[in-house]
């Protein structure tokens, strides 16, 4: 299928696959993060117990066992100069400050570079209880309903649906618990100026930054930022990739090569010519044309989206986690295709309503996918070996999230991606809600596509834990449909009273059996956000709600078979699109005027009941309940409202970035000049 271009960005909003959508689930019970120390025998050292701990595991000191056969040392030069030598700019900021400037004296380290931290034995016990009450609870729960259901005269076309959503989302919800909270890991901070690999030796990368008719001042900052990386220059290309094969474009990079001087790093040009008639695979055609057609060899492929202004010390963090040991000696790990490290934006702030920041996807999601090797890729901010990249045909074809694809496809192959949970890269988000929207339909739709074409649990290769993640991440968007039907139930019953009999049963028990069930959710929910601003939850929460007419529109259009075209998402709210984004917020109107509708008739039958000699209690206490569900459901929608509102008065641009980004607060401020080197 050609994936046509049909807008004016190839920016990195737009390329993060549809796993983000599967990281929300209504009802999904989140990971426990927080309070991070190394097992008895791990690789780790003892001395990283914090997941955002300032120091590297690389620098501990702590002695290696003899007799441990699955780690071995690792001796740190003393040189001062080593960080000069691995070309390292003096004004970066790396975390790891004590190896960086060469202050350690040769201890011996205890390194395995494919090792994850997990928590301690009392934490997972404390976690997994948790976890385990939770899931008797939601059994318990739904045995009662079924019960009620089968034994209950009702209207059966309005009481099977319902508890057949119900159920669907229930243990829909409970089904990604186990990589959400059982198996949560992080990968240590680790460093390659720490490693002892000689500067002839280090691998080649090439750096891509994709594009496609974005403004050339934003192309500009991302390919300085590149080219200021700390990494020797005789060993980096910056390759811009255009798709729009624009002269502007063309001659940005011309005088940028005119003002490198003498610096040994390579810049170069590429817009790939486009044959009529022929899919262009857009993105995805666009790196495989610069991966297999325009000379490239770096051992290393970034990918970078034309935004996303990386850290100097990018290449410093990724690359040792490509590494192993092997016979005492330090070489390429094969197996190892891909290493992701999370996104964040400059122009959302963290109260943003729309939640747009992400952090539990690159939290606990990526966390539990990583546990089992199994990361996803997100479309930028992404390393791959090109060995293993080019041994899989280069990024696979046949879905408008082609990152995600391209990462089952790896997984297929017997390949290991790994997830580093450090900030290394900021960009731009939409800043409409037709932007925002149009994006995630893009992710969900793109999701979909691989869903029912290449599901993946008809795929050869995965093993069966990636065959449920991969299957979850599509058939998550197809629970939307159900679950508008939920959050329409309270309104038909309100408003359907005297024409609607939907299976009832006892208040008081509906109390006994749902209360246990919802708090134990909300406290493993609880545990997931320790290591997460109390905010992300709010808007995960909401967020579980208001996405799902854009979900149901993606099932339609799939299902359907319309057409899928790559749609790109524009960085400019302008006044022109509040129309666009008043459509987008149409359901959500209506369901405003058909709740607001239906409390007024509750609230009029619950006086008309309690007036009546004779009323019934457990009818009132129905009535509540109902009334409680549409207030909660309207407080869900109320997100992309808010954000089209604030646009009709708009604010200063904010340049704020997440907690865990140290990286400078303007996007111009992490460019520094390119030095030769």
């Amino acid at each position: 299928m050609d994936n046509a271009h049909d807008s004016n960005s190839y920016s990195s909003t737009t390329s993060r696959s549809d796993v983000a959508a599967a990281g929300t689930p209504a009802g999904a019970i989140p990971f426990p993060a927080g309070g991070f120390s190394a097992p008895a025998g791990s690789a780790i050292s003892s001395g990283a117990t914090s997941p955002d701990a300032s120091v590297s595991p690389m620098t501990s000191t702590s002695p290696v066992s003899s007799t441990t056969s699955a780690s071995k040392r690792l001796i740190i030069p003393p040189s001062p100069a080593m960080a000069v030598e691995m070309g390292v700019l003096e004004d970066h900021n790396h975390s790891d400050t004590s190896s960086a400037t060469g202050s350690i004296s040769q201890p011996e380290l205890d390194v395995n570079f494919n090792a994850a931290v997990y928590h301690t034995l009392k934490q997972k016990i404390f976690e997994r209880t948790f976890v385990v009450a939770a899931q008797l609870a939601q059994l318990a729960y739904l045995t009662w309903r079924w019960y009620y259901f089968i034994v209950t005269p009702s209207t059966l076309y309005v009481s099977l649906p319902f508890i057949v959503a119900e159920t669907m989302i229930v243990l829909g919800g409970s089904f990604i618990t186990y990589f959400l909270v059982w198996n949560q890991c992080k990968r240590p901070k680790l460093r390659l100026v720490d490693l002892k690999v000689e500067r002839q030796e280090l691998p080649t990368v090439d750096v891509m930054i994709p594009c496609y008719n974005e403004p050339v001042e934003i192309v500009r900052e991302t390919t300085l930022a590149a080219l200021a990386m700390d990494y020797p220059k005789e060993k980096l290309s910056i390759v811009v990739c255009d798709d729009g094969n624009s002269a502007a474009m063309r001659a940005l990079i011309a005088q940028l090569r005119a003002d490198m001087g003498g610096s040994k790093a390579t810049l170069r040009y590429i817009a790939r010519k486009k044959i009529p008639g022929v899919p262009h695979h857009a993105k995805a055609g666009n790196i495989n044309n610069a991966l297999m057609n325009e000379g490239t060899s770096g051992d290393f492929i970034v990918i970078f989206d034309c935004d996303m202004i990386c850290r100097p010390e990018f290449l410093q963090c990724v690359l040792p986690h490509f590494y192993k040991l092997e016979e005492d000696a330090l070489v390429i790990d094969e197996e190892v295709a891909m290493v992701q490290t999370p996104q964040s934006f400059v122009n959302v702030p963290e109260d943003d309503p729309l939640g747009q920041q992400y952090r539990y996807f690159y939290g606990p999601v990526l966390h539990g996918w990583d546990s089992v090797g199994t990361t996803p890729c997100c479309g930028t901010n992404v390393t791959f070996s090109r060995k293993a990249l080019m041994s899989v045909g280069g990024f696979t074809y046949g879905s408008i999230t082609e990152d995600f694809l391209t990462s089952m496809t790896l997984h297929s192959h017997g390949f290991r991606t790994k997830y580093i949970h450090e900030y290394l890269a900021k960009g731009l988000s939409p800043e409409s809600v037709h932007d925002f929207m149009k994006q995630r339909f893009r992710w969900a739709a793109g999701g979909l596509e691989i869903f029912v074409r290449n599901n993946a649990l008809f795929k050869r290769g995965l093993r069966p834990v990636q065959k449920f993640l991969y299957f979850w991440a599509g058939f998550n968007t197809c629970l939307a449909i159900p679950m508008i039907y939920l959050i329409y139930r309270p309104i038909i019953y309100l408003l359907g009273q005297s024409s609607v009999q939907i299976a009832t049963f006892d208040t008081v028990q509906y109390f006994i059996f749902f209360l246990p069930y919802m708090f134990l959710q909300v406290c493993c929910m609880n545990i997931s956000y320790r290591d997460v601003p109390k905010i992300y939850l709010r808007r995960s929460l909401q967020e579980s709600v208001f996405m799902l007419f854009c979900y149901a529109r993606a099932v339609i259009t799939v299902v359907v078979g319309f057409k899928l075209g790559f749609k790109v998402t524009s960085k400019d709210a302008e006044a022109s699109e509040f129309r666009k984004s008043f459509n987008w917020c149409i359901p959500y109107l209506i369901y405003y005027f058909l709740g607001s509708m239906s409390v007024g008739f509750g609230v009029l039958n619950m006086y008309r009941a309690y007036q009546a000699p004779d009323h019934d209690p457990m009818s009132m206490m129905a009535l509540c309940v109902s009334l409680f569900w549409i207030c909660f459901i309207m407080w869900q929608m109320w997100p992309p409202i808010g954000y089209l509102l604030r646009c009709l008065d708009p604010q200063p641009a904010v340049e704020k970035v997440v907690a865990d980004d140290a990286a400078p607060s303007s996007r111009q401020s992490a460019i520094v000049p390119v030095m030769a080197q």
